[in-house]
């Protein structure tokens, strides 16, 4: 058996990139962006223990980890993000005021293997610590829409939601959080009816919960959303959406997604998703994640973004048919 020699394994075939040209192209356009804003490129390791991932609790687990036992027998794991490895080196260091770090290379996740989808991901982008708030939400959105021009992509929408909202609706329905994150998950309409009917949270909540699964649109619909909030906490997240929609000197393509759920555990405040209209993947996503440095004994802020070139170059590919 020599089949060896002509076989790529599953994990990778669809990882191969051609267009080196134009890669490396999107790369040093946002190399210039984030430089010019003052983020210092780092290189990471490309191994990290299983236990920084899984001790801190943020939403990966085993199952999506290529993974060893090394010489000291400690499970070593293939990068998975460069959010916490970067979150480790803030906090690792002697800096306690604002720091500004971009990255590119890849990271390695257990995917279910089908067409087009890939265990190899390139990642370009940056991450900001210890500016809170809206000032630091404003620099990486900024940042973001700077980066835009330069990707070789039209058409493309910014989708922002608020992880402070979605915790906040787990917690007003108690016991009943896991089936909620579940039907938001899958923006399942008919779902969500048969969960409000079987629970009855009360007028005001039924009805936000009822609109969640489809609840997307421009700044009007913000505002409309902001209008019926009856709880402070709610209101306030949409607020803080409002405020950095509005602190924005270009609005062009941004849309809101208030059933938007968290892809990590550690996002606490606003979160993007950037798409265009050739990939169904999302090209871009980020947030505010100040629930993560306290994990590493720093209370410290942080908001980031990555650009997923993969999707990037296949878009571009496609849009080019």
């Amino acid at each position: 058996m020599e089949e060896f020699k002509y076989l790529i394994p599953e994990e990778s075939i669809d990882a191969i990139i051609t267009n080196v040209e134009k890669l490396r192209e999107i790369e040093n356009h946002l190399r210039h962006v984030f430089s010019n804003h003052g983020y210092n490129e780092v290189l990471m390791p490309s191994f990290e223990y299983v236990d920084l991932y899984t001790k801190l609790d943020c939403g990966f687990t085993v199952d999506k980890m290529f993974q060893y036992i090394n010489h000291e027998g400690k499970n070593v794991a293939m990068r998975l993000d460069f959010t916490i490895p970067l979150a480790r080196l803030y906090a690792n260091s002697a800096n306690v005021g604002e720091a500004r770090y971009s990255y590119f290379g890849k990271v390695y996740r257990k995917e279910t293997m089908h067409k087009g989808r890939s265990s190899e991901f390139f990642q370009g982008g940056v991450e900001l610590m210890n500016k809170p708030g809206l000032q630091g939400d404003k620099e990486v959105m900024t940042m973001v829409q700077e980066s835009l021009p330069g990707i070789s992509l039209k058409n493309i929408l910014l989708e922002l939601g608020s992880a402070k909202f979605y915790n906040r609706l787990l917690e007003l329905v108690g016991n009943q959080r896991n089936e909620l994150e579940d039907i938001l998950r899958l923006r399942d309409i008919s779902e969500m009816k048969r969960f409000v009917s079987k629970n009855d949270f009360g007028d005001s909540l039924n009805q936000l919960l009822l609109s969640l699964p489809t609840c997307f649109g421009n700044i009007d619909l913000l505002h409309q959303m902001m209008d019926k909030c009856q709880d402070s906490v709610l209101l306030g997240a949409l607020q803080e959406l409002n405020d950095l929609y509005e602190s924005l000197e270009s609005k062009e393509g941004i849309i809101f997604d208030l059933g938007m759920v968290p892809t990590m555990k550690y996002y606490t405040g606003f979160m993007i998703k950037g798409y265009s209209d050739q990939s169904a993947n999302p090209i871009l996503s980020g947030g505010r994640y100040d629930d993560l440095l306290p994990r590493f004994n720093v209370n410290k802020t942080a908001v980031g973004f990555c650009f997923h070139m993969n999707h990037i170059l296949k878009a571009i590919e496609k849009e080019g048919e």
